[in-house]
């Protein structure tokens, strides 16, 4: 194979995703990748983009959608340590009624109304922040295809969060990916030693397994809560999830920070490279 049917391989269709060696890069069963000219099951991909002036050219900026996805993650986080504090006063009405001690109707009442309407501000809050997250989530993988060989396609960034099962998974691999490959383009560009390790993003997605997964069958067990010691139990497992939460936030948003500044690097470098012999 000569380095010009390489290329051509490099935007088929029909290739592996983030496979760079000749031998390996055809996903077609059984197909024998020594051919000569032009082979015959070939299909562009129009989403590769080719020459290092087209790749700059294509890089869409994202720096405004990190700060706008870390923006609205502190503010879950705030309801979240709201939300505290209400469980808190929600399991001392609780331990009072637990001891037969006296509470009026009205303060049941209050309760109620407050958790219920912290609740409804934490949905819309979250929704909010998981879209403008996935906005920036997306945006990355697409730049990070332009510019790597990636083993998926800028839509699994925000479509794999919705997939049964494979948003068990998936969203993981790509941020782990994400994360070494704009390491791998720094190092090549430059001597810096970065740290390469997975333990943050394992951390990360822990918790996300946890507050989410466990969160929902918190929140739908409440619903089937009957006795004062269910609420109790009820209630504990609810602060815990909130303080879950608070973690899950800070770690999230100094993930996106971080993959920030490498994603500012990289377009540093670039632009450094940007001289009339660095052109296609």
């Amino acid at each position: 194979m000569t380095t010009e049917q390489f290329d051509n391989c490099k935007q088929c269709l029909n290739r592996k995703k983030g496979v760079s060696e000749e031998e390996n890069i055809c996903n077609l069963k059984g197909k024998n990748i020594e051919f000569e000219n032009t082979c015959k099951d070939f299909a562009l991909d129009n989403d590769i983009v080719l020459g290092f002036q087209n790749k700059i050219n294509a890089i869409k900026p994202n720096l405004q959608r990190a700060n706008r996805a870390q923006l609205l993650i502190w503010l879950v986080s705030a309801v979240d340590i709201i939300s505290v504090y209400s469980f808190y006063l929600q399991y001392e009405l609780l331990c009072s009624l637990q001891n037969n001690e006296y509470v009026s109707d009205q303060i049941i009442s209050a309760n109620d109304t407050r958790v219920q309407i912290i609740g409804i501000i934490y949905l819309i809050v979250f929704f909010i922040s998981a879209f403008t997250f996935i906005q920036w989530f997306r945006r990355a993988y697409y730049n990070l295809n332009i510019r790597a060989n990636c083993n998926h396609s800028e839509s699994w960034a925000a479509g794999s969060w919705f997939v049964p099962i494979i948003s068990f998974f998936r969203p993981y691999q790509i941020m782990k990916e994400m994360h070494h490959k704009t390491t791998a383009l720094i190092k090549s560009n430059t001597d810096e030693i970065l740290d390469n390790s997975n333990s943050g993003i394992g951390v990360w997605w822990g918790l996300w397994i946890i507050t989410s997964y466990f969160g929902n069958y918190i929140l739908k067990s409440s619903f089937k809560a009957e006795t004062i010691e269910d609420y109790l139990n009820n209630t504990i497992a609810q602060i815990v999830i909130s303080i879950f939460g608070i973690l899950l936030a800070v770690i999230t948003v100094m993930m996106i920070k971080s993959y920030s500044l490498k994603e500012e690097k990289i377009s540093e470098l670039e632009k450094r490279k940007k001289t009339p012999e660095n052109l296609d």
